[in-house]
């Protein structure tokens, strides 16, 4: 026939004919198979461009086949390598033209195929025919990555090479061959170098083959470039597989396997590279990505011997050049399934599992693979990995990558040892490799802190078990240097600020980027800034330190930014596992505590559950809160946590309570950097409408006991006072007159030494207090004690010392008032009374042998009364003489 096409189509009418005639004999089909299959080369030499034979026989009974074959499939085995780019291509239609000069150019001619057909007389073709095979151009959006021709029986065939998903190797596969042949086997050489004058005595063209004869003299070329190489790797015993199927039984393949000669002199085989990375910002402290190119330059001479193949490859980035948390932000990951990964199939990634680009040049294919990075679904143990992926020219890459960080310093390393099944990377020459890893807000790596020449440093292993190649190259930071510093800010108030109104609590804490990172914090409430502690069931200590606390605890939330750049990570993420503040007991020294837990959930990522617990702190002087944390996490599973805000917002309703006074004061914070420097921004505070509120406590004064001259009566006095009322901010009382201090019981005050060991002497004793808040669920109480102040004042002061479920002191100073030219009378003073809703505070005081106050006459005598003197937190005052209360006997009759 004069075209291809026209012998295609007599194939297939031939097919049909061969297939109807035959039906008679399906019984010997499955008889049908391989009785031999052979490999051989021309050199074991690892890298050698050696010609390689594979040949196989098909089973018979007296010199028939028992069906027609339709595919031959061989499968060779990963490192054996074609590079048809190096060869001139014939054309479809050149190969069915066999007498024009339009023809396969001889250039073309990549080797030979004998082959063997029944000796029968009514076959347009028998014998064994030499047929000559072609280097084809492949056909253009398939997974074909070279094609090869050939004439099979008289009838034009094609050679379709693939890729295996799975190992990388070559499958060579002879599809649909021409069914009126009743093929018996096939014996095929291709050579390693096809313009070799060795070769020059088998070059001819199809009707040669078809004459059977050979030109005479042989026939020169001019082009002598490799076609073929050897493997690179000695370590393994390979195997080639070939596989049949019948026309008759397409769906029952029948396959035979052969050992693949050894290769050996791997010791002789070159491995050489360049490689660099350089971040795509050189701003310090700052998001960037990555640009790095790997060049191993191939060894293309005819005598020469193929550069090897790279295994493995380990990269390890600048101590300084860390995951920057921002990527986490709407980041997808890619699965196995999804990537389709050992299967020969296009990915389907998700478009956000994107996080950058490669080129990937191999000499073997027509232009260079342009594939992308994707981020991998995390494993446990496994958290920052990537896929390379390419689906271009036939080729279905799908090359796995792990990312290690150092869980102390956070230093990368990405790992490329390629498919574990494998034991490395895919056997395949690259000549250039350029990786691009996304920069922008949102890049996947932070730059160093601080300007100046980092090394990368990396060591590529090649399959030859030569050498890794080991080096450094550098890389620049050269803007941004001026960063540093430490300044956090905070923001910090109420909701509403309406005084004595229970009101959301909230707090930030900023940092500016690139400045040292806040790793300690406290947090100093002003006066009458409180919580209330009643009616909230604490976390349990066991629950406390995994934060498994109960719903029932729960106090707030948080919300946390970290990252470098504009564009921080904000956690919680939408959908992702909520933030919550607890309240639990003791801790550390403090009556209370609060549980932070923060699920660090970002994109595909989970670094576990963050919890920090911080410790409530009184001043017992004050009744000043602080709020002290353990030290906030630096990293977490070798990701700097670079905070930007730490929001916390207190909202249990009627929890958080405003003070009664409107004074000015200040939220501030003690804030501790890793890096040693210390800062105490502060936030403005201030309540309002003090004014609107009511002011109407009372105390009474009860005397009881000896009420005769010079006894020392017992002394009682209750304050009581409704809810939502402005808090007392100062009480004096003047005792009545007639009431003098008994200095005989004053001899043995505590010091301040004591009293701060909680050693006081019993003498110092002188009575009980017991004070009752609505924010607390039991009362604080305990004794009053005679304190001495270090000669600061005449007589020692009287404190009274609360202890509960917090430790309070109220500190009273006692002295001798003037009420007029020739009369003074015994005041007590507290002053400095913490802005606290008390419902009831009561103080007794011993008489008798311990009684503080002693009579100068009869309390019985005549009415007596003090004066009261009360200031409210928001200024009111009340003022009051006011009776005190006496249990006085029954007068006998006839006596006053």
């Amino acid at each position: 026939m004069s075209s291809a096409f026209g012998k295609l189509a007599a194939a297939v009418c031939a097919a049909l004919f061969a297939l109807a005639v035959s039906s008679a004999s399906a019984a010997e089909f499955d008889r049908y198979g391989l009785e031999s299959v052979g490999v051989s080369l021309s050199s074991p030499q690892a890298g050698e461009h050696a010609d390689l034979t594979t040949s196989f026989a098909l089973n018979r009974e007296a010199g028939i086949p028992f069906a027609r074959t339709r595919d031959i499939e061989v499968h060779l085995p990963p490192g054996v390598i074609g590079n048809p780019q190096a060869i001139e291509t014939c054309s479809v239609a050149q190969l069915g033209n066999t007498t024009e000069e339009s023809a396969c150019p001889t250039e073309s001619q990549v080797g030979v195929s004998e082959i063997s057909l029944p000796e029968l007389s009514e076959e347009p073709f028998a014998g064994t025919f030499i047929e000559p095979i072609y280097n084809m151009k492949p056909p253009a959006d398939s997974d074909i990555v070279a094609r090869l021709g050939l004439f099979a029986g008289g009838y034009p065939a094609f050679i379709n090479v693939r890729v295996d998903p799975v190992d990388y190797s070559l499958v060579a596969a002879l599809e649909g061959s021409p069914s009126a042949v009743r093929l018996l086997g096939a014996t095929t050489t291709l050579w390693g170098v096809p313009g070799s004058p060795v070769h020059d005595e088998l070059r001819l063209t199809p009707q040669e083959a078809v004459e059977r004869k050979l030109p005479p003299g042989g026939v020169e070329v001019d082009q002598e470039k490799p076609f073929l190489s050897n493997p690179t790797d000695c370590s393994t015993q390979r195997e080639m597989t070939i596989t049949a199927r019948s026309y008759q039984l397409p769906d029952d393949p029948k396959s035979k396997t052969t050992t693949f000669p050894q290769i050996i002199g791997c010791g002789k085989v070159d491995f050489g590279l360049e490689f660099s990375a350089l971040p795509t910002n050189t701003e310090a402290a700052a998001p960037t990505g990555i640009d790095a190119e790997l060049t191993i330059p191939q060894n293309e001479a005819p005598a020469g011997r193929a550069t090897s193949t790279l295994k493995s490859a380990v990269v390890t980035l600048p101590e300084g050049l860390t995951i920057n948390p921002s990527a986490g932000d709407g980041l997808g990951s890619c699965s196995p399934e999804q990537v389709g990964y050992q299967r020969p199939e296009a990915s389907h990634c998700p478009d956000n599992a994107k996080i950058g680009s490669a080129e990937i040049e191999v000499p073997a294919l027509e232009h260079a693979l342009h594939g992308s990075v994707y981020q991998r679904t995390p494993e446990p143990g496994h958290l920052f990995r990537f896929w390379l992926v390419s689906d271009e020219l036939g080729v279905h890459l799908k090359l796995p990558a792990e990312i290690e960080a150092n869980p102390l310093t956070g230093q990368l390393t990405t790992v490329f040892a390629g498919i574990p099944s494998l034991g490395g990377n895919p056997q395949v020459p690259v000549s250039n490799l350029k990786l691009h890893v996304f920069g922008g807000p949102r890049a996947p790596l932070a730059t160093p802190s601080s300007c100046g020449t980092y090394s990368t440093h990396y060591s590529f292993t090649p399959w030859s078990g030569g050498p890794a190649v080991v080096d450094d190259t550098p890389m620049q930071i050269t803007s941004g240097c001026g960063k540093g510093g430490f300044s956090p800010g905070i923001s910090a108030g109420t909701r509403s600020l309406r005084a004595g109104s229970f009101s959301p609590l909230v707090f930030d804490l900023t940092r500016s980027d690139g400045e040292a990172n806040p790793q300690t914090l406290a947090v100093h409430l002003p006066q009458g800034l409180l919580a209330k502690l009643a009616g909230v069931p604490l976390c349990p200590e066991g629950s406390a330190g995994d934060g498994s606390c109960p719903a029932s605890s729960r106090v707030g939330r948080l919300t946390a930014a970290a990252g470098v750049g504009g564009a921080p990570l904000w956690i919680p993420q939408p959908g992702k596992a909520p933030t919550a503040v607890y309240l639990a007991g003791p801790y550390r020294g403090a009556p209370y505590s609060v549980v932070s837990v923060v699920p660090a959930q970002a994109g595909p990522f989970d670094l576990g559950t963050v919890v920090n617990r911080a410790g409530i702190y009184i001043d017992p002087d004050t009744a000043l809160a602080t709020i002290k944390t353990d030290p906030l996490p630096q990293i977490l599973e070798g990701v700097p946590v670079s905070y930007r805000t730490i929001h916390v917002e207190v909202d249990r309703p009627d929890f958080t309570l405003n003070p009664t006074s409107c004074e000015p004061k200040k939220i501030t914070a003690t804030v501790g950097a890793a890096n040693g420097a210390k800062a105490e921004p502060s936030a403005p505070f201030q309540a309002t409408n003090c004014a609107k509120l009511d002011y109407k406590p009372k105390l009474k004064l009860v005397f009881r006991g000896s009420t005769k001259r010079t006894g020392n009566p017992a002394i009682k006095a209750v304050l009581t006072q409704m809810p939502h009322e402005a808090n007392t901010k100062a009480a004096v009382v003047l005792l009545p007159s007639g009431e003098f201090i008994d200095n005989a019981h004053i001899s043995t005050p505590c010091t301040r030494v004591q009293f701060n060991a909680g050693n006081c002497p019993k003498g110092s004793i002188l009575g009980h207090a017991k004070a009752v808040s609505p924010l607390l669920d039991e009362p604080l109480q305990g004794p009053v004690y005679f304190r001495s102040n270090g000669g600061e004042r005449e007589l020692p002061d009287i404190v009274v010392d609360l202890h509960g479920a917090i430790h309070i002191t109220l500190v009273g100073f006692i002295d001798s008032a003037k009420t007029g030219p020739e009369s003074s009378r015994v005041r007590t003073r507290f002053l400095n009374v913490p802005d606290a809703p008390v419902s009831r505070f009561t103080m007794s005081l011993f008489g008798g042998k311990k009684g503080l106050v002693e009579n100068s006459e009869s309390l019985c005598s005549r009415k007596r009364r003090s004066t009261i003197k009360l200031k409210a937190q928001n200024g009111r005052a009340l003022n009051a003489n006011q009776p005190i209360q006496v249990k006085c006997g029954k007068r006998k009759k006839g006596k006053r």
